[in-house]
């Protein structure tokens, strides 16, 4: 007698007939996903989008570079460090020390001065931009407030979710111009393609419509160099001054010989450096700030190096076209005469022993 088997091996055919559909079906979605993700990011290349290099990570990069490494200077500051020292430079004439770039735009050097006290690993010394506005902020730092501490949460890795996200998408923005350029106006951008495309306009760039524009492109020591001869800072130094004219001392200033001699501790040094300011920037800080030149005095008595570039013959003689960053040339000049007056005084020394 022969049994029927054939409703028995059924339900395994019907369920492997299953797999294969969903296996297909999520294949033909990833086709699809990945196919509209090509020609997006086709077309915004068309319109002469690009990938855009983070300058979160390159700072990340940097930081790591700088620890472990007695022989690290790092740069740390606002826009005028960013601008104005360039790294390049200072290692051509002081070729016994690598520089690092780890200023911010729009931020206080101090919440990174405070992070680099707080690194047991950071053996290096800092240059480390000297303003009293810094010295009134609020302390402990708020994020609100003080942009730099994004970055300085990021190499803490913490929170650790909140990296990882961060760094999945810095790192997407520096492969894909679709991803950088997705708060831009891709109409705007595509017409004046167009336009550029039918017309044969000699142009190198296209209409900032959200755009990277390679004139904003940092070198790959995060040093921006720009020229600033011609450009309008007016509207920045109103905000500043109305942000800063009633704002009284805080307390974050009093803690920055301890995290000098913190820094001391681990084998390097500080060296504060007043950047050069002009015009009507120059007059505000010395309505707002009269005490300023007490205030560096009381740092030099406490033994902490400070290099003042209005009272320094090499330094005082720098313009600013904008009247708070030098122009491109001159932040070449302004750093090879920064580097003579570091290495002539030896202010690169080891200062563990003089830590309090």
């Amino acid at each position: 007698m022969r049994l029927d088997t054939t409703h028995e091996y059924q339900p395994v055919e019907q369920a492997k007939i299953q797999d294969r559909h969903r296996v297909l079906l999520i294949a033909k979605l990833i086709l699809i996903c990945a196919t509209v993700f090509a020609v997006s990011e086709a077309s915004w290349r068309f319109t002469g989008a690009q990938p855009m290099r983070s300058d979160l990570l390159a700072f990340d990069r940097f930081y790591r570079a700088a620890r472990d490494s007695s022989d690290a200077v790092a740069l740390i500051g606002s826009s005028r460090v960013l601008c104005d020292l360039d790294p390049r430079i200072l290692k051509r004439e002081m070729p016994k020390w690598d520089f690092y770039q780890l200023a911010i735009d729009g931020s206080s050097a101090l919440p990174m001065l405070e992070n680099l006290a707080q690194d047991p690993t950071f053996h290096g010394h800092v240059l480390c931009e000297f303003s009293m506005t810094h010295f009134m902020a609020e302390y402990p730092f708020r994020d609100d407030e003080i942009h730099q501490l994004h970055y300085v949460q990021f190499t803490r890795r913490r929170p650790y979710f909140h990296f990882f996200s961060t760094w999945f998408f810095q790192t997407l923005t520096e492969h894909s111009a679709l991803v950088a350029a997705h708060n831009s106006d891709y109409l705007g951008a595509f017409r004046a393609r167009l336009a550029f495309i039918v017309h044969s306009r000699a142009e190198t760039r296209l209409p900032d419509h959200g755009v990277v524009l390679t004139e904003y492109a940092r070198r790959e020591d995060r040093f921006l160099g720009l020229h600033r001869r011609g450009k309008d800072n007016s509207r920045a130094i109103a905000r500043w001054a109305h942000n800063h004219a009633s704002r009284a001392s805080s307390n974050s200033g009093v803690h920055i010989q301890s995290w000098v001699n913190a820094i001391r501790r681990h084998g390097g040094d500080v060296i504060f450096v007043r950047m050069p300011v002009s015009g009507s920037l120059r007059r505000l800080e010395d309505r707002y700030y009269p005490d300023l030149d007490r205030t560096i005095e009381s740092l030099a008595a406490s033994s902490i190096k400070v290099v003042d570039s209005a009272k320094e013959p090499t330094l005082s003689g720098f313009d600013c076209p904008d009247e708070s960053h030098l122009d491109a040339g001159d932040a070449e000049r302004f750093s090879a005469a920064l580097a003579r007056i570091l290495e002539d005084r030896q202010l690169f020394t080891r200062a563990a022993s003089n830590a309090r």
